[in-house]
């Protein structure tokens, strides 16, 4: 008996599906169960990313004002420029993310930029969330107390290098800066394939970062409102 050879639109539903399955394979690895294609996962990148650059050029912008109108000579402004620059910051590790187009975790250019990209991001934002705090304190001081520490601006600047400094430095310790989803970050999974829970990571993440902010930022809100009221 012959057998039949195949029709000339299965030989396209073939190839059609030897292509989708390209598309929704995950990049730099060999997963099955990917809950994103590389695809929408470089979408993600990709508005992440303008966002940052977007914002990067607000904040630039921003801070070409004030030194245009030399409003840094007062030392509130000059917080203010100080929270603008750490945003700076934040807009950059945003727009970092880019680098890790189409990742392939199996590339060294991948592993370093996955690196430094989680890095930026995580001191980008304790920098930002520093000079929040700092800026509400001395006001909450100057108006509530009355007492004025303008003297203390090198300490603020200090503060708001070294802590962030430190926060972002102990994730290096134990490799935990990986590709968590479609950018980088603290992972808390185990291995590209996400199958495995990460329970350091996860420990690290609310450690490192959203417990203290989550705190800081009640403050913070708490110190706006006294100061309305």
């Amino acid at each position: 008996t012959r057998t039949p050879h195949p029709l000339p639109s299965q030989g396209k539903d073939t190839v059609k599906d030897k292509v989708m399955e390209g598309l929704l394979k995950p990049a730099g690895n060999d997963c099955t169960n990917a809950s994103f294609s590389m695809k929408q996962r470089n979408d993600l990148l990709l508005g992440v990313g303008v966002t940052g650059i977007c914002s990067a050029l607000c904040c630039i912008n921003a801070l070409a004002m004030v030194v245009y109108l030399r409003l840094y000579k007062l030392f509130v402004y000059r917080l203010a420029m100080y929270q603008v620059m750490g945003s700076l910051l934040q807009a950059s590790a945003m727009a970092s993310v880019l680098l890790l187009w189409d990742f392939d975790s199996k590339r060294l250019y991948y592993q370093v930029s996955c690196k430094f990209s989680a890095f930026i991001l995580q001191f980008g934002m304790w920098v930002k969330l520093m000079f929040t705090i700092q800026l509400t304190f001395h006001l909450f001081c100057y108006v509530v107390f009355f007492k004025n520490f303008k003297h203390l601006e090198k300490l603020y600047l200090a503060l708001s290098v070294a802590f962030p400094l430190l926060m972002a430095g102990i994730p290096f310790i134990g490799d935990y800066y990986r590709i968590a989803g479609a950018w980088c970050y603290i992972s808390s999974w185990e291995g590209d394939c996400a199958t495995t829970k990460l329970k350091t990571g996860i420990i690290e993440q609310f450690v490192l970062y959203y417990g203290p902010a989550t705190f800081l930022l009640a403050l913070n809100v708490l110190a706006i409102f006294i100061m309305i009221v």
